[in-house]
């Protein structure tokens, strides 16, 4: 059987190349960074052309927005565009009104200072109308596979086996920056496991079975018949955690897709690297983001590492997720990850 789990991660690594990149919203990104991560080769010099007439230069067109003086806010780890006007009791539109010198409402940074209340209105600094540019962003996807000997054994005392392809297609600016990203994963098991929901594979066509379990009994009730039709309708059907819904039954009140929801808006404005570190310093041993109520002698070690403000951003992640993004489950961070490794430039014009 371990054989034939073998063969089908091979299967899975092929259906990982489905995976698409979520619809995501960007305006111009032109923050820069004193080391890009890419350096383009030298083009060949052009030919010599003829030196058009001069053209009129492009006026720029002075505005008025909130700017300067005011109630001032400073992001701190965790924090949305979206999430800031809420704590503040503001539309999303009025604080993307009173700070026009945020041009991507998905990208902020700790330490920036955002304005929520203006005492008065001043110019902004001209911007030139009618130009072009481009803007330039990398993609990438990722997985990452795991065998898993579990969950546990059937009623009989034969063990389950499983394996999960973690999948990631993220959108990075120049610096590494995550502009967008969405997770998604596979979790199959032998044919004894009793969750309803998991997708199971019981085996090659015509080689032997393996136990099945009754999903409303939890009693192992016969052994597979693996055949090309059998074998065809298992893979055909497996449903992604996501695909999964409400029935993946692991937390009734926040589900698996809710909390991946939230974790993606958190790894938002962040490198890889940045979420290395916050996970090292935030996560107990199963990779969960600790709790203030733990008792766990070297979880409340790492608490007592962290400054106040990094325990309040930790206390907001916990709020909205307390699952792990790094387990026997599925290693999703590291997919994350793997979609920076494999990037690629996206160039396109913005007016």
């Amino acid at each position: 059987m371990k054989r034939n789990l073998a063969k089908a991660l091979a299967l899975l690594m092929l259906l990982t190349s489905a995976i698409v990149f979520a619809p995501m919203s960007l305006a111009a990104d032109t923050t820069t960074s004193a080391s890009p991560p890419w350096v383009e080769p030298e083009q060949p010099a052009a030919p010599t052309a003829p030196t058009p007439a001069p053209t009129a230069p492009v006026t720029a067109t002075p505005i008025s927005a909130p700017v300067a003086s005011g109630t001032m806010y400073t992001v701190v780890s965790g924090d949305s565009m979206y999430k800031i006007a809420a704590k503040h009791g503001m539309t999303l539109d009025q604080l993307v009104a009173l700070n026009p010198q945020v041009q991507n409402i998905n990208l902020i940074y700790v330490g920036q200072k955002l304005l929520l209340k203006a005492d008065a209105t001043a110019p902004v600094p001209a911007v030139p109308v009618g130009t072009d540019s481009v803007m330039k962003v990398y993609q990438g996807m990722g997985y990452k596979v795991a065998f898993r000997n579990g969950p546990g054994k059937d009623s009989e005392g034969v063990p389950v086996y499983s394996f999960n392809v973690a999948m990631a297609a993220a959108t990075f600016d120049s610096a590494g920056r995550i502009l967008n990203v969405y997770i998604d994963g596979y979790e199959v098991s032998t044919p004894n496991y009793d969750g309803a929901s998991m997708p199971h594979f019981s085996g090659w066509p015509e080689q032997a079975g393996y136990n099945v379990t009754d999903h409303a009994t939890e009693k192992v009730v016969g052994v597979s018949t693996n055949t090309m039709e059998s074998a065809a309708a298992e893979v055909n059907n497996w449903l992604t955690k996501r695909q999964r819904g409400d029935s993946y039954h692991m937390n009734e009140a926040n589900e698996w897709y809710k909390q991946m929801d939230f974790f993606q808006e958190f790894f938002k404005g962040k490198t890889v690297m940045e979420l290395e570190q916050w996970f090292a310093k935030n996560t107990t041993a199963a990779g969960r983001p600790i709790k203030a109520t733990t008792t766990n002698e070297d979880d409340l070690a790492k608490l007592a590492k962290l400054t106040e403000e990094e325990k309040a951003a930790l206390a907001d992640v916990v709020s909205g997720a307390t699952m792990s993004i790094r387990d026997s489950h599925g290693d999703f961070l590291g997919a994350v990850g793997e979609a920076y490794k494999n990037r690629v430039e996206v160039a396109f014009p913005v007016k």
